[in-house]
């Protein structure tokens, strides 16, 4: 008997995680996706939203609802060897930032850190450039 290509990709998935809950590697970043044209590959949508660390059924929830014209905001998990997020406009996926967050509702103690540590760089970043730092020497040591 032959399985449908959903019970294969459930299969592979489960082969791949050991059977065991899923658990993404990588740099996790929020991101905001939102269809921006036509997209007549939802299974191969799916499978680029597994590579970046979604199991098929938030992958296949996100396709479903991005194809009723929701803008969707998920997780997604970046990898040295990973493709970028801005790839899945091959399949007419925008991927932008969510809404900024207050900067009063970031703990002070992180902007404190962030300030201290732009402060000892001998260039003197600005704090938009300092966490753009870090973030790229988070990305290249993980």
């Amino acid at each position: 008997m032959r399985s449908s290509l959903k019970e294969a990709l459930e299969r592979q998935e489960r082969d791949r995680n050991g059977g065991a809950g899923h658990h993404p590697s990588g740099i996790p970043v929020e991101l905001v996706l939102q269809i921006s044209a036509s997209n007549d590959q939802p299974v191969d949508l799916v499978k680029a939203l597994m590579a970046f660390g979604l199991d098929l059924h938030e992958a296949h929830d996100i396709v479903d609802r991005l194809a009723s014209g929701e803008k969707v905001a998920t997780t997604l998990y970046l990898t040295a060897e990973g493709e970028s997020p801005f790839a899945l406009s091959r399949f007419g996926v925008m991927v932008g930032a969510p809404q900024p967050v207050d900067a009063a509702s970031i703990p002070v103690d992180v902007l404190n850190a962030i300030e201290a540590w732009r402060l000892s760089e001998p260039e003197r970043p600005t704090r938009d450039e300092a966490i753009g730092i870090i973030l790229r020497r988070g990305l290249a040591a993980a």
